[in-house]
C-alpha cells in the first residue's frame, strides 16, 4: 500500500471496521476526511520530532498504521468502543464543545441534537492516532489536542487519559 486511501480500503483496516460493526459507518470516503487524517498524523509527528522534521511520506504513514494495528488490534477495538461510549454519554452535556468563560456561544446558536449519525470511515484511523499517543506518548496529548484546536484541550486530555486508564487497567 502506498497511500492513506489504499490503507483505508485495505483488508487490515476494514477488518477493524467489521469487528466494530459495518452498519456504524458511512460507506463514502471523502477526500477532505483523508486530508484531516493526514493533518492529524503531521501534528503527531511535529510534537514528537519538532517542527523542522522531515515529514513522513504517505507510504511511511501507512506503515505506521499497519504496525500499530498488527501490535494492538484487540486494544484498538476496545479503545474505539470505550471512546464511543464516552462520546455518547457526554454529547448531550457538551454538544458544541466546551468554551472558556466569556467565550460561550449564545443560547440561540447552541446545537440541538436531533440524532446520532454514522461514523466516518476515517474515524477509527483517528482513534488509532490517539490510542498510540495515549499508550506511548501521553505527555504530548494535551498539546496534540491544542494543535487540533479542541476547546478545553487540557481538560479533554485529562478525561482521555482517565478513559484510557479505565479501559486498560
Amino acid at each position: 500500500m502506498e497511500t492513506i486511501k489504499e490503507f483505508l480500503e485495505s483488508d487490515i483496516y476494514l477488518d477493524i471496521i467489521k469487528q466494530l460493526g459495518v452498519d456504524n459507518f458511512n460507506d463514502e470516503l471523502l477526500n477532505i476526511e483523508i486530508e484531516r487524517l493526514i493533518n492529524r498524523l503531521k501534528q503527531r509527528q511535529f510534537l514528537l520530532e519538532g517542527f523542522n522534521c522531515k515529514l513522513y511520506s504517505e507510504k511511511e504513514l501507512v506503515e505506521f498504521y499497519e504496525q500499530i494495528i498488527e501490535e494492538n488490534c484487540r486494544d484498538i477495538i476496545i479503545w474505539s468502543k470505550n471512546f464511543w461510549k464516552y462520546s455518547n454519554d457526554t454529547v448531550e452535556e457538551y454538544p458544541d464543545g466546551e468554551f472558556t468563560e466569556g467565550e460561550e456561544i449564545d443560547e440561540e446558536e447552541k446545537s440541538m441534537i436531533i440524532s446520532i449519525g454514522k461514523y466516518a470511515i476515517t474515524s477509527i484511523a483517528m482513534y488509532i492516532i490517539e490510542f498510540d499517543i495515549l499508550k506511548n506518548h501521553s505527555e504530548i496529548l494535551a498539546d496534540y489536542y491544542k494543535r487540533l484546536r479542541i476547546p478545553g484541550a487540557m481538560k479533554y486530555a485529562k478525561e482521555m487519559k482517565k478513559l484510557y486508564k479505565k479501559a486498560f487497567d
